[in-house]
């Protein structure tokens, strides 16, 4: 077992692993950072990811084209966030209501659609079905220890990667940015100064939504060809744990994607390893455990901070 698992890290087959394991993550956590940032937190990642999944492999399946499928997968997501954010803003359902209902209708919807769409249960797996592009670079390819690490990676692996420095540009050098920062500080104090603060959230779910669909469609598109039912195995949860444990900053949430994205590649590796010691349902607990360790990480730093923010206090 050892030796299987030395192999992949010295031919750098791990470094592919993980970076395909993080790129859901990454891109569903930058989904739930943007509608966070705003004070508002999407619980829905978990229940969007299935929709968009399904949706996209299904579009992909009737139309024969890898791009239609992501785009309707995107798209599908963009609506419902947006009417997330009108029972939430307009209706004023909280959002955590509003959020385990689209968990919920992601789950169960999935599967009735799966079953009366295409008479499958289960699972739902297409022939013909264009798969997302890996990308190789052909002046890099070459390169024995570059290549590995640069070149042939999925589409959705890049589009993450710049989707970091998209965000982050977006919210901390542009005026857009600074209100969406703002109304999350205070949208009193935003509406005040004549920021629209009910459009700007909308906008923000909207955004949430286009990342959230990519993480997706990466799924059912990209990492298989195929839409399995709950197949996202508790991402979009994964997805919010890495908002807090990134301090709610693009740059960190990239961090903490890799982090997860690390414990997600362990298990696959664990699992495909022949003849494994290890029993598999250990196996398959991993990435949770790394959650708990996360958030009791994030909770102690939270406190020191709330210790130190006192004690300063005091001194004044």
């Amino acid at each position: 077992m050892w030796s299987s698992l030395w192999g992949q890290v010295v031919d750098l087959t791990i470094i592919a692993i993980i970076l395909r394991a993080t790129a859901p993550i990454l891109l569903a956590s930058l989904g739930g950072l943007i509608s966070d940032v705003t004070g508002v937190t999407n619980i829905g990642l978990e229940g969007l990811m299935l929709i968009s999944a399904f949706t996209s492999i299904a579009m992909g399946a009737l139309t024969g084209s890898w791009a239609l499928g992501v785009a309707a997968g995107v798209v599908i997501c963009v609506i419902i966030s947006i009417l997330m954010g009108f029972f939430h803003l307009r209706m004023k359902v909280d959002i955590i209501i509003t959020g385990f209902a689209i968990n919920l209708v992601g789950s169960a919807g999935t599967i009735f659609l799966m079953s009366k769409i295409f008479n499958v249960t289960g699972s739902y797996n297409p022939t013909g079905v264009a798969k997302i592009p890996d990308i190789t670079i052909p002046f890099l390819d070459g390169i024995p220890i570059i290549g590995k690490l640069l070149s042939g990676h999925n589409l959705m692996v890049w589009v993450a990667i710049l989707s970091v420095v998209f965000v982050f540009v977006m919210l901390y050098r542009t005026p857009y940015g600074v209100h969406l920062r703002a109304i999350g500080e205070s949208p009193q104090a935003a509406n005040s100064l004549g920021i629209p603060v009910r459009k700007l959230q909308y906008t923000a779910f909207a955004w949430s939504g286009v990342f959230v669909g990519f993480a997706g469609a990466f799924m059912s598109m990209g990492m298989t060809t195929m839409f399995v039912k709950d197949m996202t195995a508790g991402t979009g949860f994964l997805a919010l744990a890495v908002v807090l444990l990134g301090n709610r900053n693009p740059i960190g949430v990239l961090v903490g994607s890799l982090i997860f994205g690390f414990a997600k590649s362990i298990e696959t590796i664990l699992q495909t390893v022949p003849n494994s010691p290890i029993p598999s349902q250990f196996v398959q607990v991993i990435p949770y455990v790394v959650t708990i360790l996360a958030l009791v990480i994030y909770a102690i730093r939270r406190k020191g901070r709330k210790i130190h923010g006192i004690s300063g206090a005091s001194l004044k």
